[in-house]
């Protein structure tokens, strides 16, 4: 399977990209555990999709950046994300000034990115001093087991482009950026998600796959 770039993977999941499965849901709640919260907080989330997670951030301010046109259409006819703002942008490049975020995610899309530091210097350079800034990726363990990202659309399953790294690639990347590791989460497969494989009629590949962490989870701060 040839794996297609981030920019056309994303135009063609945009439709169902908001249905919940295994990986968005365990990013979740690693995010809810060991991230700070967004509420009354200035939040940017860099590689935002259709903004989803910001709806229900309670963030004083609210700024989300894609690369995809047709993911951001989706957030902006949400109702829930009217007071958030949706802008199209690389997250290597960003069309933000420096220093204006208190707390900065970059959830399940610095893996896509094939300049590491480049995302790492942008997500450091638009933070305050002190800043939270929350990365979360694929993890390495899952790619190396045979696990792709990937999605089913019209025409069956579509590989997004991923670049896989470990973590301590991340941190040093972070730390030639100025972002100090707090804080490190593996979320892997466990009961918390048996029942999406059970709708996907994949129950059988539960147990094979029980245990294997899928998601990376990285705080950093801001150096001050």
């Amino acid at each position: 399977m040839t794996a297609l770039a981030a920019r056309e993977a994303y135009r063609l999941w945009a439709p169902t990209y908001e249905t919940e499965n295994a990986i968005t849901h365990l990013e979740q709640d690693a995010v809810s555990r060991f991230g700070p919260s967004p509420a009354g907080k200035r939040l940017l989330d860099a590689g935002c999709g259709t903004g989803r997670r910001l709806a229900a951030s309670g963030a004083a301010r609210a700024v989300g950046v894609d690369i995809s046109p047709e993911m951001l259409a989706h957030g902006r006819a949400n109702q829930q994300l009217s007071s958030a703002l949706l802008i199209e942008g690389d997250i290597c490049a960003m069309p933000l000034p420096s220093g204006v975020f208190d707390l900065v995610w970059c959830r399940l899309a610095i893996g896509h990115v094939p300049a590491l530091e480049a995302a790492y210097a942008e997500l450091a350079r638009v933070a305050v001093p002190g800043a939270a800034v929350v990365v979360t990726d694929f993890h390495p363990a899952a790619h190396a087991a045979g696990h792709r990202r990937s999605f089913r659309s019209a025409d069956g399953v579509v590989e997004v482009a991923h670049y896989p790294r470990s973590a301590e690639a991340h941190v040093e990347a972070a730390r030639q950026a100025g972002l100090a590791l707090r804080a490190r989460l593996d979320a892997a497969i466990g009961p918390s998600v048996r029942h999406f494989y059970e709708q996907a009629g994949r129950k059988h590949l539960f147990a094979e796959h029980d245990g294997l962490p899928v998601v990376l989870g990285l705080r950093f701060a801001r150096d001050g």
